[in-house]
Formats: structure tokens, C-alpha cells, sequence
């Protein structure tokens, strides 16, 4: 799936293989550079090696995280 067909399904909400999370999806960042602090999920930029998504933090500055790096069971 190329990037814009990827980031339009994330957007409409249509389920992608391997992603677990959805569009504006509120969460914990759990590891990596921005550890602990919350975000809601922007877009989807790749699938491999996992799911990359661009996120706004709550300081409104976006970020790249990838899926192993978020949790939803954080809140």
C-alpha cells in the first residue's frame, strides 16, 4: 500500500493488517525519547518493520512513535 493509500485508511478508519490502534487514538507513550508523556495518533507513515505513526503530544508538537513504543492500557 503506498503512503497516501495508507494514511487515507488510516484516517477513514479502515481496519490495516498489524496496525491496533485508530485515528486520534489517545495514549501513553511508554518508551523511547518521549517516555511518559500522552498523545493522540495523527497518521500512519509505514508498516515495516512495525507501524510508525506521527502523534501530537500534548504540547501540540508532533513526533514519531513507533507502535511498540505506545500503550493504550497506560491511561
Amino acid at each position: 500500500m503506498n503512503s497516501a493509500k495508507l494514511c487515507q485508511a488510516f484516517l477513514n478508519n479502515t481496519p490495516i493488517e498489524g496496525v491496533i490502534y485508530s485515528h486520534n487514538d489517545f495514549v501513553k507513550i511508554v518508551s523511547g525519547e518521549h517516555e511518559g508523556k500522552f498523545c493522540s495518533l495523527v497518521t500512519v507513515l509505514q508498516l515495516t518493520p512495525e507501524p510508525l505513526f506521527i502523534a501530537e503530544l500534548e504540547s501540540g508538537f508532533d513526533v514519531k512513535v513507533w507502535q511498540s513504543q505506545i500503550s493504550a492500557s497506560g491511561l
